[in-house]
């Protein structure tokens, strides 16, 4: 009975693999022949199982082989009838699209993780422990300051420092400069201005000369009065077959008043004549006479522009500021950069001339004003001055530590010499000193070192007040073997 029951389970797996209609028959199936099935023991049970496993496997190699055959005919056919497409779109003149090839799809990715993976990594670990690894190391060194005080000359004699004497060179500058420049007048004043011309005096009265004194009248028929600008000796007339020539002699005059009423033209006979009202009633005053053939001119009433004082003062004053601003920029081109001009060092305005083409009171819209003045400037170089104070506080100076960093020098009771070019002061600093420290060895004490090493090592170097030290990734813990990488600065 278990014999029966242990085939039917037999019969069933089969039958559960493999479908009925691709099993041969005779071989899995039972036959008319067949059906009945021998009483056998366990051992016959299992033969026959092996049996049908090895007929199982063949029907496997079969079928694959017939399958992969069917698949290759299939891609052949297709490939022949793609090859018979595109000879008729060829012969048609057809636009031939050509697909791109689709991707194969990675079959095995094992490779790729057993070898790809690790280079990764490792590449990944060269770059953020080895190439991109930098440590910034900032050192502290310890300082102290030395007072210094003392009265120095800065001297335009003297090329060298010498520190005995407390002297140090300087440079003396002078300055000239000269400017020229226009105004105008903002007064006002009347313009009371004469007449003036000449005029020609005839003496047909004798044959003695006559002199007339300055101011002396002429009057026209219109009652317009001219007065002689200087005295005059009219000379004598002359004969001639027993008749009187009358002689002559031109002579400057000025209207009696301003004003153009005066402006007249000119004055000649037979119907115009000067004649003399001082010898009004003597026989005189028909025999002297004067005549002018050219128009007197120049007379006027009215305001016109003043030349006043404070135009003067106003023009003076802008003049020199042009001038100091002219120097300030010849002081600031001139003079080297490194030198140092204190507020004290700079000499007075030493005015060498200042003149104007017009005086307070004349009349002119515009006038002139020119100027010429000098300054002297002492100056000296900053580093010779630090040199003097470093080299007298360098005798007692102990020998671990430099001089570092710049003083502030204050400069005070200055005393300017501009004719002999020296500048007394007193100058006040503190100067600082810093510990000696061998970077070199301390860059060579530091490669590979962690945190804990790094301090304890920068702790025990004579000379160092504080350190900070900044690795970076942030993930590394240890300083680069490499000295490149190394940024080490001391402050």
């Amino acid at each position: 009975m278990d014999n029966q029951d242990n085939q039917q389970r037999s019969r069933r797996k089969v039958k559960d693999i493999f479908s009925p209609h691709e099993l041969k028959p005779g071989v899995f199936f039972e036959t008319p022949e067949t059906s009945q099935m021998p009483e056998e023991n366990e051992e016959g049970i299992s033969v026959e199982m092996e049996e049908k496993l090895v007929a199982i496997s063949r029907i496997e190699t079969v079928s694959g082989s017939q399958e992969e055959k069917e698949e290759k005919e299939e891609k052949e056919e297709k490939e022949e009838k793609e090859e018979m497409r595109e000879e008729e779109r060829q012969e048609s003149g057809e636009t031939i699209v050509i697909k791109p090839p689709t991707r194969k799809k990675i079959k095995n990715l094992k490779p790729f993780l057993l070898f790809g993976i690790p280079i990764v990594l490792v590449a990944l670990y060269y770059i953020g422990f080895v190439a991109s690894a930098r440590a910034d190391i900032e050192i502290i060194t310890q300082k102290t300051e030395i007072p210094f005080s003392k009265s120095i000359v800065v001297d335009s004699n003297v090329s060298s420092i010498d520190t005995r004497k407390a002297v140090i060179p300087g440079n003396l500058f002078v300055f000239n400069s000269t400017e020229t420049e226009e105004f105008k007048s903002t007064g006002q004043g009347k313009d009371e201005t004469k007449a003036k011309g000449v005029i020609t005096i005839y003496n047909n009265y004798s044959t003695s000369p006559q002199i007339l004194v300055a101011t002396t009248r002429f009057e026209t028929p219109y009652h317009k009065i001219f007065r002689l600008d200087s005295r005059v000796v009219v000379p004598g007339a002359t004969t001639e077959n027993g008749k009187l020539v009358p002689s002559t002699i031109d002579v400057k005059v000025t209207a009696d008043k301003p004003g153009p009423d005066y402006n007249i033209g000119p004055c000649q006979l037979p119907d115009c004549k000067f004649t003399i009202p001082g010898f009004q009633g003597m026989p005189e005053f028909e025999g002297f006479y004067g005549v002018s053939k050219q128009p007197m001119t120049g007379g006027s009433l009215g305001e016109v522009p003043m030349v006043s004082a404070e135009d003067i003062k106003n023009a003076e004053g802008a003049i020199l500021d042009k001038i100091m601003d002219s120097i300030n920029q010849d002081v600031e081109n001139k003079v080297p950069k490194e030198l140092i001009i204190l507020p004290g060092a700079k000499s007075g305005v030493k005015i060498s001339k200042i003149e104007s083409d017009a005086k307070i009171g004349d009349y002119t819209d515009k006038f002139t004003v020119s100027a010429e003045i000098e300054i002297k400037v002492i100056a000296f170089n900053k580093n010779h001055m630090i040199n003097f104070i470093q080299s007298i506080l360098g005798e007692d100076k102990d020998e671990n530590y430099d001089f570092c960093g710049e003083p502030q020098i204050e400069y005070s009771d200055l005393e300017a010499d501009f004719e002999r070019g020296s500048l007394k002061m007193t100058i006040k600093t503190n100067q600082t000193l810093c510990h000696q420290i061998d970077l070199d060895a301390i860059e060579n004490a530091l490669l590979g070192k962690d945190k804990e090493e790094l301090d304890e090592i920068l702790r025990n170097i004579p000379g160092v007040q504080e350190a900070k030290v900044k690795l970076w990734p942030f993930w590394i813990r240890k300083v680069p073997n490499s000295q490149e990488k190394i940024n080490l600065s001391v402050k």
